[in-house]
Parts: C-alpha cells; structure tokens; sequence
C-alpha cells in the first residue's frame, strides 16, 4: 500500500465531502474506496460532523473567565427595580441596610 503524504486522506475526505455534500460517511468510505484510497468512517465522522468545533470565535480562558466574574457581580437594570421594589415594601433604603446588617450577623 502506497503511503500518504500527512493529511492527505483528511484533505480528500474534506474534498469528497464538499463535492457530495448529502453522502454519509458509509458512502463517502465507499466512493473513496472506489478512487482508490483506503479511509476509515471514524475519520469521515471527525471531519463531517465536528467542524463546528473548530469554526467560530473561541474565547481564551481569561476572556471567559472574566465573563463570569463580569455577570455575576454586575447588576441589571431589572434586578435594580426589583430591589427598589423590595426597599420601598420594607420601607426605604435604611430599612434594607438595617436588615442586611442583620442578615451578616446571622452568618
């Protein structure tokens, strides 16, 4: 058996694929096979159907991580009425300061 130059069965399975974009990867393993080159399904799969995982902005791990941070102690306008709701029920802004000062002493 002939050997291949690196990534050559993957770049003929991309062409195959983009050729015969409805094949399944039974069929492109076939119509490979019948050009003369030798692919198992597993790599057909890899490359049919996990592309999305490669395409598309990828944020790096501090960009994720300070999403996080950002999300959490970031406060929305709707969580804002919400606590104005709460404060002007309990009555005013020292009523609320006075029941969060509580609320530390029970921890």
């Amino acid at each position: 058996m002939a050997r291949y130059k690196r990534g050559a069965k993957t770049q003929a399975v991309r062409d195959y694929i983009a050729a015969h974009p409805e094949a399944n990867p039974k069929a492109t393993v076939e119509g490979l096979g019948e050009q003369g080159m030798k692919v198992k399904v597993t790599l057909v799969n890899g490359i049919k159907y996990n592309k999305s995982r490669r395409t598309g902005k990828r944020r790096s791990l501090v960009a994720r991580a300070a999403a996080r941070r950002t999300s959490m102690r970031g406060v929305t306008i709707e969580q804002l009425l919400e606590v104005k709701r709460f404060a002007d029920s309990v009555g005013g802004a020292d009523q609320v300061r006075h029941a969060l000062d509580m609320l530390e002493q029970l921890r």
